[in-house]
């Protein structure tokens, strides 16, 4: 399962996995199928840390400009 999903706990992915299974109607299998698209879905749901430093950077750029810092 890797480093990709890092930033995702192990639980929320589990329980989107879950969601997944259930609404394809329960079928066989091991469920890889279902667990990647949940880790799939969920990491494209967070920014990465990367994006969060340039967030930060851009709001303090901001208030620094807007004189609030």
């Amino acid at each position: 399962m890797g480093q990709l999903h890092c930033q995702v706990p192990q639980e929320e992915i589990a329980r989107r996995a879950y969601e997944l299974w259930e609404a394809r109607g329960r079928p066989s299998g091991d469920g890889t199928d279902d667990w990647n698209a949940a880790v799939a879905e969920l990491t494209a749901q967070r920014p990465s840390g990367s994006t969060n430093r340039l967030r930060h950077w851009w709001e303090r750029l901001r208030r620094s400009i807007a004189g609030g810092d």
